[in-house]
């Protein structure tokens, strides 16, 4: 069975669903049948990392939601429309464009903890259904506000007279959309996104991203004697990869089969370990499972096959 992580640099115009339908395309006559997921919606407007998770890799996602995400996006200002990017209708115009020094002397005040409402056009869901399906409809709803975070937000160049790249880091669930919308009408004008591009998420950045076609070309390359159970390239990261941020401890042969059978652990006093977070078990430098330490004991919270 095929595990780990593709690190795809998803192109323009293709949703983030059928980047995962084309992946699984690709691996089905050599891989058949695989299970796959991404982790981390783009929209169809935006381009760069969309890390799709093969296999045992799928159980990760859930321990990625601190994963810090990074872009480079431009804002077109004078212009507001339906979806705050430009592939919406024109709601709204300005003559007020600012300038460069006029925007940086309010970046302070867009880092940091902030309240964002959430685009219109989102895949949030609304009792259920998906925000842009209901705008579709012409359905109003009520898009409520959202805390976040964002590290740092800095300005890259002036792009044209009312155009100006920037570079955003923050947590997860920001619209760089909504950031784009809010800070035009904070310095008096409009104005909607004009280019995005993800270039990190967590781990995973352009660094270590690949094409759709490329992905196509190494597939289509790989010899028909290839042995799939124990397949490696370098386009497939493994499903540690994806768990950077989280400590490992080294388990014995004896308390590894205890954890994986799901029976809990008492702390071994040589392993220092926090109540409540979360840890790589590892055996044999391989990765077993994800545990938890909880009033002195390890608990196993995800046990991985590979």
């Amino acid at each position: 069975m095929l595990n780990g992580f593709i690190n795809i640099d998803k192109p323009l115009e293709l949703s983030s669903n059928k980047v995962v339908s084309e992946v699984k395309r690709l691996l089905f006559p050599i891989f058949g049948k695989v299970k796959i997921g991404h982790t981390g919606t783009l929209d169809p407007m935006a381009s760069g990392v969309l890390p799709v998770a093969i296999g045992e890799a799928t159980k990760t996602v859930q321990f990625q939601m601190k994963n810090i995400k990074t872009y480079i996006f431009t804002i077109k200002f004078g212009l507001q429309t339906s979806t705050d990017d430009m592939q919406g209708d024109i709601i709204k115009t300005s003559n007020v464009i600012p300038t460069i020094s006029e925007i940086e002397k309010v970046i302070p005040q867009f880092i940091g903890k902030i309240e964002q409402v959430p685009p219109i056009f989102s895949a949030l869901k609304i009792n259920g259904v998906r925000a842009y399906e209901l705008a579709r409809k012409n359905i109003k709803v009520e898009m409520k506000k959202r805390e976040n975070f964002i590290h740092s937000l800095e300005i890259i160049k002036q792009e044209s007279s009312d155009e100006v790249k920037f570079k955003v880091s923050a947590n997860k669930g920001f619209y760089v959309r909504a950031l784009a919308r809010d800070l035009a009408i904070f310095l008096g004008s409009v104005g909607c996104v004009s280019y995005l591009r993800r270039i990190a998420n967590g781990p995973f950045d352009i660094d270590n991203s690949i094409t759709l076609d490329k992905l196509k070309k190494i597939l289509q390359n790989l010899p028909q004697s290839l042995d799939v159970r124990n397949f490696d390239s370098d386009f497939l990261l493994p499903v540690s990869f994806g768990l950077n941020d989280i400590l490992a401890i080294d388990a014995n042969e004896e308390q590894n089969k205890k954890l994986r059978s799901g029976q809990w652990l008492k702390k071994p006093d040589a392993w220092i370990l926090k109540e409540n977070t979360f840890y790589q078990l590892q055996s044999n430098s391989k990765l077993s499972a994800i545990v938890k330490l909880d009033n002195g004991f390890i608990k196993t919270v995800r046990v991985f096959n590979l």
